[in-house]
């Protein structure tokens, strides 16, 4: 890949269907090698992503959007699926995560509640 273009296919540096967060570590180093402020992950031919490839890709385009490396990835030609798993993972990040129940579990002894009934 040309170190000024600004647009990496995500089919053809990985696969078409990507399930495993490791294999990003190869479009980082892509990302990295590019001079553009600009980098445009194509999705034109990735036909499934999996949660956890997801969540890797936004926790990937929130790191380079910082002050070291300011640049700015963008997501492009997503199919409906891959664009939904995005939506849904960006979503649950976003949302704050639910507070353990603070009540307490017994035992309950089933006669005891026959009993109510009886």
């Amino acid at each position: 890949m040309e170190k000024n273009k600004n647009t990496i296919n995500v089919a053809d540096e990985l696969a078409k269907s990507i399930s495993s967060r490791d294999s990003l570590v190869v479009l980082v180093r892509i990302i990295k090698s590019i001079r553009n402020k600009v980098v445009n992950l194509d999705f034109s031919k990735v036909e499934f992503i999996s949660r956890s490839t997801a969540h890797e890709l936004l926790k990937i385009q929130n790191d380079f959007n910082n002050k070291f490396f300011n640049k700015r990835i963008n997501f492009v030609n997503t199919n409906k699926d891959v664009s939904e798993m995005l939506r849904i993972v960006a979503a649950n990040l976003a949302s704050p995560k639910a507070k353990k129940p603070t009540s307490k579990a017994g035992v309950v002894d089933i006669h005891s509640l026959l009993e109510d009934f009886g």
